[in-house]
């Protein structure tokens, strides 16, 4: 389904809608394919932003295989790639996928005014307080913040951490259940959603000690090891869940890959230990 400035364009009506348009709005051209990865880790993104900016930015989609002859005029060599058309010409454009910081960045370069509003400040102070253990003050801050801004995701995400930091899962799996079903379709709360599967999963399995002891037993057991990291994951030790499916790498390199892109997918693409991680496989797998 489109919105109003999100839109699948084709070679027929690109002069229509991107051009053309462009005199009237910014027109941001996302080159995609199905069987991209990295598409549908940046698409999505460039949604969430230009879907708030109605009035400013309209978002076209070209799918790139069925419109070859745009993107050989374009000189596009891989995807995702992004254009910015502006008055009809080319005013900014990137390759590849950048964080949603870098994507805000970008459009407002190309637009030459601010997009959204700026709730990095609040959220870092919210950070602060869940890095000292201080989950119910954070709580208390956030239910004021999501009363006055309802439709802002990374506020009712961080609320609902908030409640699993202070141990009411069953809470936070409620709050999330009382959302819209439109809030729900949104990626952001799906990733909360399997964290809470992950948390709850942990908590009614055996305790970390004793799947140490187990793990001493049969150290090459990947479903011992895999309990653990989930322990380490759901209690947010990041760097103890990772290091130890790195340290486990050679025993099986698929499961351990595989179990490491479901975290970072739960974590999301912009988290600082996807980001670290990441590189750090990369790194094992090319070596």
């Amino acid at each position: 389904m489109e919105n109003n400035n999100i839109i699948d364009v084709n070679e027929i009506d690109f002069e229509n809608k991107v051009l053309e348009e462009s005199s009237n709005r910014l027109v941001v051209v996302d080159f995609w394919a199905p069987w991209c990865g990295p598409c549908k880790q940046l698409t999505p993104i460039l949604e969430k932003i230009i879907s708030s900016s109605p009035d400013k930015i309209v978002l076209a989609k070209i799918n790139i295989d069925e419109n070859q002859q745009i993107a050989a005029q374009l000189r596009i060599q891989s995807i995702p790639a992004v254009f910015a058309f502006k008055d009809k010409q080319v005013v900014n454009a990137f390759q590849g996928v950048i964080p949603e910081t870098e994507v805000i960045k970008f459009l407002e370069k190309s637009i030459g005014d601010k997009l959204i509003n700026n709730y990095e400040d609040f959220y870092n102070q919210i950070k602060k307080l869940f890095d000292n253990n201080k989950f119910n003050e954070a709580k208390n801050l956030l239910e004021n913040f999501i009363a006055e801004n309802p439709e802002e995701v990374a506020g009712i995400c961080l609320y609902a951490e908030s409640l699993m930091g202070l141990g009411e899962i069953n809470s936070a799996e409620d709050f999330l259940k009382s959302l819209s079903d439109e809030m729900n379709k949104k990626e952001e709360i799906k990733k909360i959603q399997q964290k809470i599967i992950l948390v709850k999963k942990a908590d009614q399995g055996p305790s970390l000690e004793k799947l140490n002891e187990d793990l001493a037993s049969a150290p090459s057991n990947l479903d011992i090891v895999f309990k653990i990291t989930d322990i380490h994951f759901a209690n947010n030790n990041f760097e103890n869940c990772f290091e130890i499916l790195l340290e486990h790498y050679p025993k099986n390199k698929e499961k351990i890959k595989s179990k490491m892109l479901g975290y970072f997918d739960v974590l999301g693409f912009e988290h600082e230990a996807t980001i670290l991680y990441r590189k750090k496989l990369s790194s094992i797998i090319f070596s």
